[in-house]
């Protein structure tokens, strides 16, 4: 099959912590298969573990939370069968093992680069909306981050459904919501004087993956019966990098409501952690996958790739990410 290769961080740090070495090749164990990875997508889950602040996840560890490629071992898939899977890490290889039932197959109608971009900012912004609230009752809904990898896909989701989505940016990124289908939200002005204002009142859902006093802003959004879903503490990193004062206030500001109180707004909150869901309701998650998939290679939604990069530059991804210039997914090809 070839020499390995794959990323490894030893330490927690900036991205130069990210080492580029030479791997022995992974053996499948029972329940699992061995891809050669074809596109791998860099989350921002990948920057929060190497600067350490990843539960469960210590050093040394490659990261990778999302990969595609094409199967040439195993059990229970044939050779040659190209898929997807949620890995969390493990992804920043030319090779890796992963467990058979995690994998979703990807259709022809899809690159790779694109099914990458879907996997996990996909199959979050898809199941937020479609099991954290209940989206036939969502006529209107919010939007945090909406330039963002997951932001983008919940404008594109919005605009299948037929939702009005308002969405959230700042700068140059304002028209790119607008070229999903969306009525942009200025965050550098009054975000809640905004959204009462174009929506006639608040909407339905808010989708958070910021956190802090924003949060504040999106249960205030919500008219009667409307629900919040919390995704992400990105108010909490600054640069990409660990900021102690931001991740307090991150935390410290995020909502604390009483059962009476939350009762009495007839609006709510939930969290939402991809991972949970996948443990707790693994046929949701391949479903769900599947199905994101299949809007994609239907011309339904579009996924946004903003480059793809060699393996060896992953620490130029991350850096990338860092400043936050990057529109849609930046993919890694090993």
């Amino acid at each position: 099959m070839g020499a390995n290769s794959r990323i490894v961080v030893n330490r927690s740090g900036g991205p130069d912590v990210l080492e580029f070495v030479d791997a022995p090749m992974p053996v499948a164990a029972a329940g699992q298969v061995v891809i050669r990875v074809e596109a791998v997508g860099v989350a921002f889950a990948d920057v929060v573990m190497r600067l350490g602040l990843y539960p469960g996840v210590g050093m040394p560890f490659t990261p990778g939370y999302e990969v595609v490629g094409t199967v040439v071992e195993g059990d229970g898939i044939a050779s040659g069968t190209r898929v997807a899977a949620l890995t969390v890490t493990g992804g920043y290889a030319r090779f890796t093992a992963v467990a058979a039932a995690d994998c979703v197959p990807v259709p022809d109608g899809l690159t790779s680069p694109q099914a990458a971009a879907l996997v996990l900012n996909g199959l979050t912004a898809f199941q937020m909306l479609t099991r954290c609230v209940a989206r036939p009752s969502v006529e209107r809904m919010l939007v945090w981050g909406a330039a963002g990898g997951v932001g983008s896909l919940l404008l594109e989701l919005g605009r299948h459904f037929g939702i009005a989505t308002y969405g959230v940016a700042s700068g140059a990124r304002l028209e790119r919501v607008r070229a999903h289908g969306a009525t942009s939200i200025d965050r550098d002005g009054d975000v809640l004087a905004q959204v009462q204002r174009l929506s006639g009142g608040g909407v339905d859902a808010v989708f958070d993956g910021v956190g802090g006093t924003a949060s504040a802003t999106s249960f205030a959004a919500l008219r009667s019966g409307g629900q919040a879903v919390l995704f992400g503490f990105q108010g909490g990193l600054s640069g990409g990098t660990r900021n102690p004062l931001r991740l307090a206030k991150a935390f410290l500001g995020s909502p604390r409501k009483t059962a009476q109180a939350i009762f009495m707004s007839n609006r709510g909150w939930r969290g939402y952690v991809v991972t949970d869901w996948k443990t707790t309701h693994p046929d949701f998650y391949r479903t769900d996958l599947a199905e994101v998939f299949a809007l994609a290679a239907a011309g339904k939604i579009t996924p946004v790739v903003d480059r793809e990069l060699p393996l060896a530059a992953a620490a130029e991804a991350h850096r990338l990410m860092g400043a936050g210039t990057n529109l849609g997914k930046i993919v890694l090809i090993p």
